[in-house]
């Protein structure tokens, strides 16, 4: 399932996306956590084409908050001009960067933290004479979705076999589940990667089979803007030190729990409608698309069903069995486990 989108309609698209889906009540919704932020900006009345740095130190009760997404996006009017996003070291820091271009006027500078609003300001843009007037240092107090309680914490109680160590994440754009569970996969294993870094690295492609297929930022649902299959994401992973094994099981969820017994979580492509696949052709090679595909990472089962890290809600799901094998099998059990290279 599936831009910078402005901070008050982050919510809005959230719970559209969720509405899409079966009615299957999330278990376990991601939770909050107050933190405290130190925030360091170059400037805020800079003259024209400058760039603007964005320092931003994140603490819990004095701790670092690591390995969590931090974006900005800075606009003039409606309109965003310029986005960073990346992720906060062990120290809880992370470095952004945002460009004025040629803007001009009254600006606004959006701070998110895994997803949820922190906090924004005025920019002038094109007020200053230099790239350094109206530098700022603030600290600023919060509540911000949790992503790094590991889930098999949150489903303590439970009698299964889970993954430790998977957290919760709600993806940024409409569609960018696959990225976002990439996230989620890679920060299982302590080395967390924004999802807006595999934009340039996957590609395009009307072959999902090779490529990122449609804009990422395009309505979820259909088959023209629609996302990305398992190989081009394992190809991506070694880029960034990381194994991608691609395996299709039919919808038997034997090798699935397999590798879930081993520790290790797996992406899975689910059709979240049922059977609509549709062949389509690109260069003479043909290949499958279904209307309503989401891609969710596999961390746990027990004797009812799967449990997953959806990252449409930013929380857990739990699928009973019958249900996920129907929407496992419409892409042949499509499945990529992510371990360290």
């Amino acid at each position: 399932m599936r831009g910078i989108v402005r901070a008050s309609a982050i919510g809005a698209v959230l719970l559209t996306l969720t509405t899409v889906l079966p009615i299957v009540t999330p278990v376990y919704a991601a939770s909050t956590r107050s933190v405290t932020s130190w925030i360091e900006i170059s400037s805020t009345r800079p003259a024209s084409g400058c760039t603007v740095d964005v320092g931003i130190e994140i603490r819990d009760a004095g701790n670092a908050v690591s390995s969590t997404e931090v974006s900005i996006a800075l606009f003039a009017g409606e309109e965003v001009i310029s986005s960073d996003s990346a992720v906060t070291d062990g120290d809880g820091v992370s470095q952004l960067t945002v460009s004025t271009g040629g803007a001009s006027g009254n600006g606004w500078l959006d701070i998110n933290i895994a997803g949820g609003y922190l906090t924004g300001m005025f920019i002038g843009l094109s007020a200053g004479d230099s790239c350094s007037d109206g530098a700022e240092y603030l600290t600023v107090e919060g509540e911000v979705p949790d992503i790094v309680v590991p889930s098999d914490e949150r489903v303590e109680g439970v009698d299964g076999v889970f993954v430790p160590g998977v957290p919760f994440y709600a993806q940024q754009r409409n569609l960018s589940c696959e990225y976002a569970a990439l996230h989620i996969a890679t920060a299982t294993w302590g080395n967390s990667i924004s999802e807006y870094a595999f934009d340039d690295v996957v590609g395009q492609s009307p072959n999902p089979h090779w490529g990122y297929r449609g804009d990422i930022t395009g309505a979820w649902g259909n088959t023209d803007d629609y996302g990305v299959y398992a190989e081009p994401l394992a190809s991506a992973l070694s880029e960034f030190g990381y194994y991608g094994e691609v395996f299709y099981t039919g919808g038997d969820t034997a090798a699935l729990i397999s590798r879930i017994d081993q520790g290790v979580p797996v992406l899975v492509w689910l059709g979240l409608w049922g059977d609509l696949i549709q062949i389509e052709e690109t260069d003479g090679v043909a290949y499958a698309v279904t209307a309503g595909m989401h891609v969710v990472v596999a961390y746990g089962y027990d004797d009812d069903g799967i449990w997953v890290s959806d990252p449409a809600i930013g929380g857990a799901r739990h699928y009973n069995w019958s249900d996920f094998t129907y929407m496992y099998s419409v892409l042949d059990g499509m499945s990529l486990a992510v371990y360290p290279a």
